[in-house]
């Protein structure tokens, strides 16, 4: 048997709490992380071709469609755009032969009212269940250390100090055996609860600074 194997089978509650600890971490950065840098590029993709439309067109842009296939074709913007456009109003004016064209667009609602930050960002990257992952990995922790001191303390013996003789007998070698084990088994559990809280600030860093 290995060296892992003996320690899964001795420290197997530890382990687990290790593992809990593990797949929680796979979890956020691949269900959070990854796509909220994802989010980021495309918020600063159309930020970019807004500037540019708004630069080409003097200020004045004419073009809804130029706005919706450039600056919001990513999937946080396209349908808030569609929505939004709804609520505008083109602006005409007779041009040459009388004909009347568009000469810009009135709103008539706020843009904040459909672009939002829980529209683009809570929703969609799922935060409020974020903000809680800090409390949940140190819960982890807890459990861990006092699994790990029920379970040291459970296996916990002391040997006999008296020998078949009758009297005392005191074996260093004895003595440091059960002693090693109920470190060994607390250790292991403090190790697993300062990675929980240590994942746990990690984590809340990076949610807010995201």
């Amino acid at each position: 048997m290995t060296d892992l194997q003996s320690f899964l089978v001795e420290y197997w509650h530890t382990a687990i709490v290790a593992a809990l600890l593990l797949l929680i971490s796979i979890g956020f950065f691949a269900r959070f992380v990854f796509p909220a840098l994802r989010l980021s590029g495309e918020l600063d993709s159309a930020i970019g071709a807004l500037k540019d439309i708004r630069d080409q067109a003097d200020g004045n842009v004419v073009e809804l469609d130029e706005i919706s296939s450039k600056a919001m074709a990513g999937q946080a913007l396209r349908h808030l755009w569609s929505e939004y456009a709804k609520t505008l109003h083109p602006r005409r004016e007779d041009g040459v032969g009388g004909q009347s064209r568009i000469v810009g667009w009135r709103a008539t609602t706020l843009a904040d009212t459909f672009f939002t930050e829980q529209a683009v960002v809570d929703t969609r990257l799922k935060t409020e269940y974020y903000k809680h992952l800090p409390g949940i990995l140190t819960g982890l922790g807890i459990i861990g250390t006092f699994t790990g001191l029920i379970f040291g303390l459970d296996r916990f013996q002391f040997p006999e100090l008296v020998g078949p003789d009758g009297k005392a007998t005191i074996d260093p070698t004895q003595m440091m055996r059960p002693l090693k084990s109920l470190i060994d088994s607390v250790k292991h559990a403090f190790y697993v609860s300062a990675a929980a809280i240590a994942l746990a600030m990690l984590f809340t860093w990076i949610e807010k600074s995201l």
